[in-house]
């Protein structure tokens, strides 16, 4: 995503204030809190409840768009806009019905605004995994709506959004859109087809999972079985630039679609602990910090009620499952020294090669696969470009650095020529 004031300055993109779920906020209650002159708006339209609103705050305007409910009607059916022009005070007022055909669907509170060369963007949350961002010109005149929410803009007006999910779909993937508001265009960038082989090769390792599953399997988690569907997830944010056209981003691959159930359910119980104990070195004596953190993690086991589940991780390890016997015996209470706690029960806590098997033990392959996207002439459909290539393997050939700096032309012509 774009970053910086000065980038921010250049597009007019300001994000005042945004409240969701503020029933007792009248709208004049919200446009004082922004010390807005409102004389030029009807009483009426001001006692209204701001169910939820987001504001700009330009030093040509100021815009608010809220949900209003006068306590009968109107309760998220309707967005109202009303900007104000700086130069002479003057109010201008819209709309948005959810029975109007033109408009027809949004969601029920208001996540963010945002103007981007004279377009406004109204991102409204539809669940945990879906907005509608509904799109007007600077004469509030309704202009369209996506089914997603911006990542990052260009000066020329293009937006690249991230499309919405099904909330309760067995898996999620990200899809991204550019949506061009001059002439109400959009068209799907990632993922692009044909894959590339970093992509295609994470396609088979599912393919090969989902086939040794079998289809009842799929029948019984109402799953669509589809390989190419495979979770992943965008991993920070959006770098773009305007120069160039050009955007880039890193998708996090969910290794867990290939993984066995009891892997995953050792994730889902005790990842926690095993990432913890992951970070110590435990090549000579344990080090203190190893007791305090799986001390705090058999107490969330016990807490949890899951003493069974983790022994049964031991089970071919009849030493260190008795060890944890004893362990679990001394109750979930805190104490102050784990080291001395433990050792009390059994000297054998203060062997190295003990934790390395509880460590080795708990351990799980890598969750995800991050992967680099890199886009360039997004402006010129014909003649986009795109490059997929492991995070890895990138920061190997051209360094470890904030994203933003691989999109100059010079990286760029690097990046896809390499």
């Amino acid at each position: 995503m774009l970053r910086g004031l000065g980038r921010a300055i250049l597009l007019g993109v300001f994000l005042m204030v945004a409240g969701q779920n503020t029933s007792g906020i009248t709208l004049r209650d919200a446009l004082a809190a922004n010390q807005v002159d409102f004389s030029g708006l009807p009483a009426a339209q001001l006692g209204l409840s701001a169910t939820s609103y987001a504001c700009i705050n330009h030093a040509q305007f100021f815009l608010i768009a809220y949900f209003p409910y006068d306590g009968a009607k109107y309760r998220g059916e309707t967005i109202n806009l009303a900007l104000q022009k700086r130069s002479d005070g003057t109010w201008l007022t819209r709309e948005l019905r959810q029975d109007d055909p033109k408009v027809g669907v949004f969601g029920n509170s208001i996540n963010a605004l945002k103007m981007v060369s004279g377009f406004f963007y109204i991102d409204t949350h539809y669940n945990p995994s879906a907005s509608f961002t509904l799109v007007v010109d600077s004469a509030l005149e309704f202009r369209g709506v996506i089914f997603g929410w911006p990542v990052a803009w260009f000066e020329d007006s293009l937006v690249v959004f991230h499309n919405s999910q099904v909330h309760f779909a067995p898996t999620h993937h990200v899809e991204m859109s550019v949506y061009d508001p001059r002439n109400k265009k959009q068209w799907q960038i990632y993922p692009m087809k044909p894959y590339q082989p970093v992509r295609q090769q994470q396609v088979e390792k599912v393919r090969a999972e989902y086939q040794r599953r079998g289809d009842a399997w799929f029948r019984e988690h109402n799953h669509h079985g589809d390989p190419e569907l495979f979770d992943n997830y965008l991993h920070g944010e959006v770098a773009a630039n305007d120069a160039t056209h050009s955007i880039a981003f890193v998708i996090a691959f969910d290794n867990t679609d290939t993984w066995d159930y009891a892997d995953k359910l050792k994730l889902q119980n005790f990842g926690g602990m095993g990432h913890a104990l992951a970070g110590f070195d435990l090549s000579a004596a344990p080090p203190e910090g190893i007791f305090e953190v799986f001390g705090q993690g058999l107490q969330a086991v016990m807490q949890a009620n899951l003493q069974d589940a983790f022994l049964r991780l031991f089970e071919r390890d009849e030493t260190t499952q008795e060890l944890l016997r004893k362990a679990f015996a001394t109750g979930a209470e805190g104490h102050a020294d784990w080291r001395q706690r433990l050792v009390a029960v059994d000297v054998r806590w203060g062997r190295p090669e003990i934790w390395r098997k509880i460590q080795a033990t708990l351990a799980t392959p890598p969750e995800t696969t991050e992967v680099v996207c890199i886009f360039r002439n997004l402006d010129q459909d014909s003649k986009s470009e795109y490059r997929e290539i492991l995070l890895v393997d990138f920061q190997k050939k051209f360094g470890d650095k904030p994203l933003a700096e691989f999109l100059e032309r010079e990286m760029l012509d690097r990046i896809f020529t390499d």
